[in-house]
């Protein structure tokens, strides 16, 4: 706990003023430093940047730094029990290009990470990332620092968009009733933030449209399958196929409650290793074997979520019911199927109305093609979960969260007990 808050300081000092200093190019106003009151309650931890803040937005620019930092380890389980430090600091800016001088409905989106410290994830033998936001873009070396998005949206009138260029998923899914939260404001497990499912990389590049009606949101994603996690969008796009996924999410209001249930199907020419075949490739040999290759892909899942409570009156207090069940291919898709259910929300406790909490299970059951062809060298098994979650709101720019995970993992064979601690400080 003492290195936690030495290096939490320490790191929140350093990165926010580096952030604050790229950012907005200017100090802290002298009224702001002698107003302790607004200090408290203001949306951001360093204002208006002197005035700074309010004229991008005057112009059109939106800009969000963040820091956020992670003490996670294992108490139970296969390896070695101790602790990890990491955080991420980011940046996310948008641009709406119609008030810069471009056509109407055009903007642009900016996201910038940083990963720095060590991560939980992989320990244990757990398979699925429990910590979403220390996951990507990596923790080592060139692999801590990614534009992870750096797309263009054009809006037709109220309904209609269309997102082009290299898009951060976890982002678009981050604003999920229940969940999402890219491992920041929410879940932090994988599972529950952007659930990882083989067909939709964490960094893409493509072209995502979606079209909103009173009674559902039609989507259609157009993209190149492989990830563009510290990769050019220059380098050979699409050489392998064209993946697309639809999706149908209808809205759904049950006992005055609102909520959606929806569809998704995925089909992919871009082939992968043909599981049957990859057992040859890494037994012991002096002439190993060359993997085929299974030429398509697919996926079919179905989602909800439901609200049970909601306070109304633009208070956002209220909590409900999630879940999600998918099944694909399971060759070349290593993932053969899975599912996940959860309950969570923000306002818990009396008087606690900003506070966010949650509690989920998943299971995933992944392809006996992978278990057979790895069944020389190492076991896999389904691997399942539970996770808890509840983030303290201590300011309207600084929350401090706690959050359990219980795993059975696919590589392991005891029981993982990954507790931790997070602080996110909106700069």
């Amino acid at each position: 706990m003492r290195r936690l808050v030495l290096d939490s300081a320490h790191t929140a000092a350093c990165l926010g003023l580096v952030v604050l200093s790229a950012v907005s190019g200017s100090a802290w106003s002298a009224e702001e430093v002698a107003a302790p009151s607004d200090w408290l309650t203001r949306d951001t931890l360093t204002g208006d940047w002197g005035g700074g803040r309010t004229w991008l937005l005057e112009h059109g620019v939106k800009v969000e730094p963040r820091l956020s930092q992670f003490y996670q380890g294992i108490n139970a389980g296969d390896g070695d029990d101790g602790y990890d430090y990491g955080g991420k600091a980011d940046v996310r800016g948008k641009a709406d290009r119609a008030r810069l001088g471009f056509w109407d409905g055009l903007s642009m989106v900016v996201h910038v990470e940083y990963n720095f410290g060590t991560s939980a994830n992989g320990r244990g033998g757990v398979m699925i990332p429990v910590n979403t936001a220390l996951y990507t873009p990596g923790m080592d070396g060139a692999d801590a620092f990614d534009i992870s998005s750096f797309y263009f949206i054009q809006a037709f009138g109220n309904k209609a968009s269309v997102a082009f260029g290299k898009i951060n998923m976890i982002d678009m899914v981050a604003g999920k009733p229940f969940m999402g939260g890219a491992g920041i404001d929410s879940f932090w497990n994988h599972t529950f933030t952007a659930t990882p499912t083989g067909t939709v990389p964490p960094y893409l590049l493509g072209v995502l449209a979606s079209v909103p009606t009173d009674a559902a949101t039609y989507r259609l994603w157009v993209y190149d399958l492989h990830s563009y996690t510290n990769r050019s969008v220059f380098d050979d796009p699409f050489a392998g196929g064209v993946s697309i996924r639809g999706q149908v999410d209808f809205n759904v209001t049950i006992g005055g409650l609102p909520g959606h249930q929806g569809f998704s199907a995925f089909y992919s020419s871009q082939g992968g290793a043909d599981l049957e075949t990859l057992g040859d490739t890494i037994i012991p040999s002096p002439t190993p074997g060359t993997p085929g290759i299974k030429e398509s892909r697919y996926y079919v899942a179905y989602s909800f979520d439901q609200y049970l409570h909601e306070a109304g009156g633009g208070s956002g207090e209220g909590y409900g019911l999630f879940g999600q069940v998918a099944v694909s291919d399971g060759n070349p898709n290593g993932l053969r199927w899975s599912m996940f259910l959860g309950v969570g929300g923000a306002g818990l406790f009396p008087g606690r109305s900003k506070d966010r909490w949650g509690a989920g299970y998943y299971y995933d059951g992944f392809s006996q093609s992978l278990k057979d062809a790895l069944a020389d060298i190492q076991t896999i098994r389904d691997e399942a979960g539970i996770e808890v979650f509840y983030d303290f709101v201590l300011t309207p720019w600084c929350d401090v969260g706690v959050d359990l995970q219980v795993i059975r993992p696919g590589l392991g064979e005891s029981t993982a007990v990954i507790p931790g601690l997070r602080a996110v400080i909106r700069l």
